[in-house]
């Protein structure tokens, strides 16, 4: 089955095939290298954070999801806190 090539390198997964796989709106999908060709499998919606961070053998420096999301949580109570601050002026 074909599928054309975006300019920004997108596909969209042929409406037959997402149904054979079972491909759900919420779910994912997981791209799999094997002796050079492309094989795509399912992930369930549930299942797509467990794959957060599992590429990290292939980068410089990993930073743990729950630290990530943290640190932004950190950031924006700092954001209101701040913006409150200023009100209460």
């Amino acid at each position: 089955m074909y599928a054309k090539i975006s300019k920004k390198g997108q596909v969209t997964i042929p409406k037959a095939i997402r149904e054979k796989l079972k491909i759900e709106n919420e779910g994912g999908i997981l791209f799999v290298v094997e002796n050079n060709e492309v094989k795509i499998k399912s992930v369930s919606g549930t299942n797509t954070d467990k794959l957060a961070g599992s590429l990290k053998k292939y980068v410089k420096t990993y930073t743990p999801l729950e630290k990530v999301r943290s640190k932004i949580q950190g950031n924006i109570a700092k954001e209101i806190a701040e913006e409150t601050k200023l009100k209460n002026r």
